[in-house]
């Protein structure tokens, strides 16, 4: 009985807009509806959880729903019992704040512990800024990197964009990273700095937003231009 119910629970992992305040439709019609008798979501953030939950038109009213959050300092234990609904039958949403679940994202933790109790994974699609930059940066597709954030010590900074600059020119590589809003001016003046002119810079900046912006150029052409004011901005940076 108990493998009967394993079966017909599953974890879907659900994406979010990219951007929060949008009031587009984000998601396909045929998921949503597989999606509509949840009652037990598992998020990054509750309060932008809420903005997306709001946008699935579920069948149970929010106020009604089990919202419990997870992120990088939830403990092990917690993260255990995020699987006794499963177990039982009843299948759980997981959010991240933007974009998918588990790309550049805690929840594959959750992922992880699913699979190993036989529970039914699905992901659903939806928007992540680390593909659609790559999609629209000119760079290989078909080898690429994604390191997530890069140190901000000056020298180990240094040192890291000069390791992804060989694997460009080694490999033909795609390297892909992000930073902290605040921090994306200074790095981008590093970028110019320390890089080969002959890289190419891709920067992807508030994606799928209406101040959505997409620049590709090599580091010649970046130092010969003025460069955008990054502060405050999501941005993904692509090297090639």
């Amino acid at each position: 009985m108990e493998n009967d119910k394993k079966k017909l629970a599953s974890l879907f992992l659900i994406p979010s807009s990219l951007d929060q305040n949008a009031i587009y439709d984000f998601m396909v019609e045929e998921q949503r509806k597989r999606i509509k008798d949840l009652t037990y979501f598992i998020v990054e953030n509750e309060k932008s959880a809420r903005k997306t939950i709001k946008k699935l038109n579920l069948s149970t009213p929010i106020q009604e729903l089990i919202i419990i959050p997870h992120n990088k300092k939830t403990s092990d234990e917690n993260i255990i019992s995020y699987m006794k609904p499963l177990i039982e039958g009843q299948s759980i949403g997981l959010l991240s704040d933007a974009g998918v679940p588990c790309i550049a994202d805690p929840g594959s933790t959750v992922v992880k512990l699913a699979h190993q109790n036989d529970i039914k994974v699905v992901p659903l699609v939806g928007p992540s800024s680390i593909i659609l930059s790559l999609m629209a940066s000119g760079f290989n597709g078909q080898n690429f990197r994604f390191h997530g954030y890069i140190p901000i010590n000056k020298e180990e900074n240094k040192k890291k964009l000069e390791h992804m600059q060989k694997d460009i020119l080694a490999h033909y590589e795609t390297q892909i990273f992000i930073e902290t809003p605040y921090r994306n001016n200074t790095l981008l003046e590093n970028l110019i700095k320390i890089l080969d002119q002959k890289i190419n810079l891709c920067l992807a900046i508030n994606l799928t937003t209406d101040e959505e912006v997409i620049v590709s150029r090599s580091i010649k052409n970046w130092r010969e231009s003025k460069l955008p004011n990054l502060s405050k901005k999501l941005c993904i940076y692509l090297l090639n």
